[in-house]
């Protein structure tokens, strides 16, 4: 089971969770995670993550999340929290909250 370590953020203070193999908003939800998501389908990327650490117990991004990864010119360590997956086995992810358009830190 990895632990999945969301970082301190403007949002709100750090926050660490065991998780199960499945979807990351799935943790975000249970742990209150300092994670803002508004349409939950890999359309909006408001739930932008950095992926600090671990991004081996992360499945690969599906289309649909690469696609508008793409679109905005994200780096390789950005992923949609509502989309991303976790992998089953131990292991450590730690996330960072990414705010504004395509990981700049500029305000949506």
């Amino acid at each position: 089971m990895p632990t999945v370590v969301f970082e301190a953020s403007e949002l709100g203070p750090s926050v660490s969770a065991e998780a199960g193999a499945g979807r990351l908003i799935d943790v975000c939800d249970d742990a209150r995670a300092p994670v803002v998501f508004s349409c939950r389908d890999a359309r909006c990327a408001t739930c932008r993550v950095e992926v600090v650490e671990g991004e081996q117990h992360l499945e690969p991004p599906a289309r649909d999340e690469l696609e508008l990864l793409e679109r905005l010119g994200a780096p390789p360590r950005l992923r949609l929290a509502c989309q991303a997956v976790l992998r089953a086995g131990p292991g450590l992810v730690r996330l960072r909250v990414v705010r504004g358009i395509g990981g700049t830190g500029e305000r949506c």
